[in-house]
């Protein structure tokens, strides 16, 4: 049987099989088609795109990957025509599946590899707000009055009223 080893803290990774699928395995659970195409009951099948091709009409397999999952034109350059000649079936396994974890999955026989590949992730890069309501800096803390409040009005006619509730319901209890 054929293996795969993703290494831990891979996150960027694209692998991608056909699969002898019927059309009755497409419509089955993806979770549990997942995990037994790929040997693995922790697969997080989020990150596992099964389907058929036919799906794709216009844009191809090197086109979904490109735009699709970001990987880089110049990655499929030997590759192009190979995917974009694929019919059928075909599984996409995104590293991140394994949320981190080394792993080697068994392969299904039904599997066969075509490439591995990766995301290109753009480096984050923070401008500044444009609005002029972000602009400027915080104030300082001001410091805290800590001084004792007089009571309320209202909490000081609340407090009487309850007195007197109570005076009321103790003069029925006893009367």
């Amino acid at each position: 049987m054929t293996q795969l080893v993703i290494p831990a803290h891979d996150r960027n990774g694209v692998h991608v099989f056909t699969a002898r699928l019927t059309p009755d395995d497409l419509q089955r659970d993806k979770a549990k088609l997942s995990a037994e195409l790929l040997g693995d009951p922790d697969i997080d099948p989020a990150f596992v795109e099964i389907f058929d091709l036919a799906d794709l009409s216009g844009v191809g397999l090197a086109g979904y990957l490109t735009d699709g999952l970001g990987v880089p034109e110049a990655a499929l350059t030997a590759d192009r025509a190979r995917l974009d000649a694929l019919t059928g079936p075909v599984l996409i396994l995104l590293s991140k599946a394994l949320h981190g974890r080394a792993g080697t999955l068994t392969l299904d026989p039904r599997l066969t590899p075509i490439g591995t590949y990766a995301e290109v992730r753009p480096p984050v890069h923070f401008e500044p707000l444009p609005t002029a309501a972000a602009q400027g800096t915080l104030t300082p803390d001001l410091p805290v009055d800590r001084t004792p409040q007089r009571p309320s009005a209202a909490l000081l006619l609340f407090g009487v009223a309850l007195i007197l509730l109570a005076v009321v319901a103790l003069w029925l209890a006893l009367g």
